[in-house]
């Protein structure tokens, strides 16, 4: 029902826990050995046809040992969520802020058992329980609105860092890569599709004709930018 990808690391699917009537399902990305940082990606398997009334509330723990921790969740409107992983004694302390997914799993502190300087994580534990939406949204509702919780040993925090911090385009492109060339993607695109309704026989467009794409674009991207969800990248 459910996958996740670590980059550099092969797709791994969801098994369902014995006796939890599909309820539950546990991913175990045991290869993954990230540099630095990396991305690990869960959704919902394309041919699963998810009911609009549940999620998926996905949780992560990095042993059997510990308890699971609440990140997010999956749904039918939000089949994906992409998480950036840090790894421990880079000791880095950020804000707290999940919900959509797109935030860091941050590992504070060295994990017991491996060794400080290895850069490896051994093994990270996806769960997934299928509840009700609202019951999700509650629990994303209730950790979004904690601020700065105390970090203890080995535990994993989604943290986006400080949205005011960023200042400029490469700041921006640092902290969230991948939606930034998703954006870039689409912006480009956009570009095209306007465009190339003003070619000439030589395959060339007047410089104004770009020039009153960039107003139009500014102007729409003022009001309502949710309009480029609707733009296709390929």
């Amino acid at each position: 029902m459910f996958a996740a990808i670590a980059s550099g690391n092969p797709l791994q699917l969801s098994t369902e826990v014995p006796n939890s009537n599909n309820l539950q399902h546990t991913i175990v990305l045991s290869s993954t050995k990230p540099k630095s940082y990396s991305h690990i990606t869960t959704f919902i398997l394309p041919n699963v046809t998810f009911p609009a009334e549940f999620a998926g509330t996905v949780y992560f723990k990095l042993s059997p040992a510990e308890e699971f921790k609440f990140f997010g969740y999956l749904s039918a409107e939000k089949p994906s969520a992409i998480f950036k992983v840090r790894m421990p004694n880079l000791n880095v302390s950020a804000a707290t802020e999940p919900g959509d997914g797109l935030g860091e799993i941050d590992m504070d502190d060295e994990i017991p058992g491996e060794a400080s300087t290895s850069g490896n994580i051994s093994e990270i534990i996806i769960g997934i329980s299928i509840e009700p939406i609202d019951q999700a949204i509650l629990k994303a509702q209730e950790l979004k609105s904690q601020q700065n919780p105390p970090v203890s040993s080995t535990s994993l925090v989604v943290a986006r860092g400080n949205p005011t911090a960023v200042t400029n385009p490469g700041e921006l492109a640092k902290m969230y890569p991948l939606v930034t060339q998703q954006l870039a993607a689409r912006i480009v695109k956009h570009a095209h599709n306007y465009l190339t309704g003003f070619l000439d026989p030589q395959g060339n467009v007047p410089i104004k004709c770009f020039d009153n794409w960039w107003n139009k674009f500014k102007s729409r991207l003022q009001m309502d930018a949710q309009f480029l969800n609707e733009v296709t990248e390929d």
